[in-house]
């Protein structure tokens, strides 16, 4: 199989975008044939299985329309008691990696998701894509090259994230920094550390991680803190070079030092809906924007924005959609006997829709549910000629706070109207409660020790905030008259002596911290009682 360092040594630039980023030259119509011819294909794979026949009953679906009005819609509960042990007799015969995320608790530690070698094959392929789309300026402007260097922010397998560094290396020869093998022995503090002692001397051409971790790094440098003391790399002359470089470019601009003075980076990969928040805090550090991606370990690499940096778009050939409109899918959590009707990707129209996918390429996730709401911002990117609908994140669907059926709020939209205010603070989580039978927002925050403002001027700011990314939480409270949002200020260190209480109770990597949105009663307890 002909892979970009392949196509790199041919000079094929017209054939690498062909093959990395050719999913945005598609037509509706060749997008939908691509959907449906690899779903075809995945029916005679799967139904070879026990899983599969569990799934189809005693013959595989004939069609598309059969396979939606007779395959029911799922959730991990149905496939924990083949895929919880890794058990690889009810798989489709292959070879596969086992990743896996966070589980449900007292049921089961982990989601085990089987990828096959296809599968794993693309996770490279899409990366290759994302390096390309955040570092070109237009249609086919490839800037990769083998040896480029990247920063290892990711999980260690068997996290999905660390299966995606892996798949990368064996498409284009990057340089990870530290290497992976190496870095996977690390806690993530020194990976970061170590990596960036190293990109010193070698150079950093793309970073991919967590948008909140770009601006932590680029908050400690503005601050003077990059680095942690003296090392011996110090000595390295490059290193030297490179710290004198971005001193004086600093200095040139009369600011403090940034990372975007000591690298130019070629692009930036990032994901979940943070990367929205902190998008212009990492043009400010790092002098690029970020290039957004949309994952899950369930479904793989699902669709990333293009090199204009709107809205995604879903690839044709990692899973098959389908989206449950949001009036179906309220319907459903009223009456959660009521089958919801979905819709496929040539049917889309501007709006609110829940994901439904199927894996493709020899998965086993059929249908199903990972519980994200997206928003249809338009049916097609004008701007650049893509005629796929774009897509944005819009919600977990567990994690709406509706107050009233008048006001709905959110992750992204409470946590965009807390960074509008300017307060320095450290986390933050909040829910829905009643105060005299009334629904109100009730914001759990921890200040940082910086702040000077009063409780009170802190929510007010905080509301004017809410107001303007919900319009209808002002309308609400002025029909009401009446007060809705409550502020909590948590003691300080509140949420680093809650991490540090999971990590000792041994909890998995993605329960140390507690959920943003609709926390239990007995974590907000937990919050409120920190010691």
């Amino acid at each position: 199989m002909t892979t970009m360092d392949d196509l790199l040594k041919q000079g094929s630039k017209d054939q690498v975008w062909k093959k990395y980023c050719g999913h945005l030259d598609l037509s509706n119509n060749e997008y939908m044939q691509i959907q449906k011819r690899l779903l075809m294909e995945q029916f005679e794979i799967l139904w070879d299985s026990e899983i599969g026949k569990k799934l189809f009953g005693k013959v595989p679906p004939k069609n598309i329309d059969a396979f939606r009005s007779s395959v029911p819609l799922t959730t991990y509960d149905f496939y924990a008691p083949y895929l919880a042990k890794q058990d690889e007799s009810s798989l489709p015969k292959g070879k596969y990696v086992w990743a896996h995320t966070s589980g449900k608790s007292g049921q089961y530690e982990y989601k085990w998701v089987p990828y096959s070698r296809r599968m794993y094959t693309k996770l490279g392929e899409v990366v290759v894509g994302a390096m390309i789309l955040s570092s070109c300026k237009y249609k086919g402007d490839i800037t990769i090259e083998s040896g480029d260097v990247l920063l290892v922010t990711t999980a260690p397998r068997p996290y999905y994230s660390g299966y995606v560094s892996t798949a990368t290396l064996e498409e284009v020869s990057v340089k990870f920094v530290p290497p992976i093998e190496e870095a996977e022995k690390m806690t993530f503090n020194d990976r970061l550390s170590i990596g960036f002692d190293l990109a010193m001397a070698s150079g950093l051409d793309y970073f991919f991680g967590l948008a909140s971790i770009m601006v932590k790094i680029g908050e400690k440098f503005e601050q003077g803190s990059s680095s942690s003391g003296f090392s011996s790399k110090m000595l390295d002359p490059k290193y030297l070079a490179r710290s004198l470089r971005g001193m004086a470019r600093a200095k040139l601009h009369h600011r403090a030092l940034l990372p975007r003075d000591v690298w130019n980076v070629k692009g930036i990969m990032t994901g979940g809906m943070d990367t929205d928040v902190y998008r212009d805090r990492i043009e400010h550090y790092w002098g690029k924007y970020p290039l957004e991606g949309y994952a899950c370990t369930e479904g793989g690499m699902l669709g990333m924005q293009s090199w204009n940096f709107k809205g995604m778009t879903l690839f044709p050939d990692c899973d098959f959609y389908e989206f449950i409109p949001l009036e179906e899918h309220e319907k459903n959590k009223k009456n959660p006997a009521y089958q919801p009707k979905t819709v496929l990707m040539d049917e889309l129209k501007p709006g609110i829709y829940e994901l439904v996918f199927t894996n493709l390429l020899g998965g086993v996730i059929c249908r199903y549910r990972v519980g994200d709401l997206l928003k249809v911002t338009s049916v097609r990117d004008e701007e650049i000629g893509v005629d796929i609908p774009q897509i944005r994140f819009y919600s977990r669907a567990d994690d709406l706070i509706d107050l009233g059926s008048m006001a709905r709020f959110t992750e992204l939209q409470i946590w965009q109207a807390i960074e509008s205010t300017g307060i320095p603070y450290v986390d933050w989580s909040a829910r829905k409660e009643e105060v005299k039978r009334e629904p109100i927002l009730h914001l759990y925050i921890e200040l940082d020790r910086s702040n000077k403002l009063s409780l009170d001027k802190v929510k007010s700011k905080i509301r004017t905030g809410l107001q303007q990314t919900c319009p209808d939480f002002k309308d609400m409270e002025a029909m009401l008259n009446g007060d809705h949002l409550m502020v909590t200020q948590l003691p300080t260190d509140t949420f680093n002596i809650f991490i540090m209480n999971q990590q000792k109770a041994g909890a998995d990597l993605a329960h140390t911290k507690p959920p943003r949105m609709q926390a239990s009663d007995e974590i907000v307890k937990r919050l409120l009682e920190a010691k």
